[in-house]
């Protein structure tokens, strides 16, 4: 294996390694020594990658945040009605977050912000003018009945994906369900749907849909999944 290749997965493992660590813990709750121990490196060996705690919490975030665009891309290309669009990236994202732990604590550590000196943005920064975005063109045609403006609605919609994570305890399940509640609660202010099931049911498929393909363009990558839970 070429050298850079190691050094990428040894720093992708102090990642995940350590937002193991934050997602429970939190910020201050977890200490540079725990990180070293939980990353199986020498303190040197770490300090290699990351030269303190405050600057893996960023790299975290970051990491979590780069996510997010390509994401909205890939489900906006499938060119599906715009509130089918924002339902189907809500439940990725609530998946991203069950699935994957440097994603929960991205998410933590951002809603921690405040207890770390290097200026870091809130959780989901720029989803609201993304919604807004989508929401926008769709125009009286789509938004029949809207009660809001789209801006309002985006506001609302990224405020109720940040409650449902911050409240879910058990997992893909619970966010699933609680996000299921939270449509039902939205959609009719958004347009007349007279069957909210079916529509909540649209949006669920329109992600299977870009998620099948974003599985049949990816190219081969040379990370491995490692399990640090």
């Amino acid at each position: 294996m070429a050298r850079h290749q190691r050094v990428d997965e040894t720093y992708l493992r102090v990642l995940q390694s350590s937002a193991v660590l934050f997602a429970v813990r939190g910020y201050l709750g977890a200490s540079v020594n725990d990180l070293v121990e939980r990353a199986g490196l020498t303190k040197n060996a770490f300090y290699s990658y990351f030269p303190n705690k405050e600057s893996l919490a960023v790299a975290i975030v970051e990491h979590t945040s780069a996510q997010w665009p390509p994401m909205i891309a890939a489900f906006e290309a499938l060119r599906a009605p715009a509130v089918d669009t924002v339902i189907a990236l809500s439940f990725e994202v609530a998946d991203r977050y069950s699935t994957d732990v440097i994603v929960r604590a991205g998410i933590r550590l951002s809603l921690e912000r405040d207890t770390i000196k290097t200026p870091i943005d809130a959780p989901f920064q720029g989803w609201v003018s993304e919604i807004e975005r989508l929401l926008s063109p769709a125009g009286e045609w789509e938004l029949m009945g809207l009660s809001a403006p789209a801006d309002v609605a985006a506001r609302v919609i990224v405020t109720c994906l940040i409650g449902t994570q911050y409240l879910s305890k058990d997992g893909d399940a619970d966010m699933t369900k609680r996000l299921g509640e939270v449509w039902t609660v939205i959609l009719p202010g958004l347009r007349p749907t007279p069957d909210l099931a079916a529509r909540i049911a649209t949006g669920q498929a329109l992600r299977e849909r870009a998620r099948a393909a974003a599985a049949a363009t990816a190219p081969t990558t040379m990370y491995r999944t490692i399990d640090m839970t």
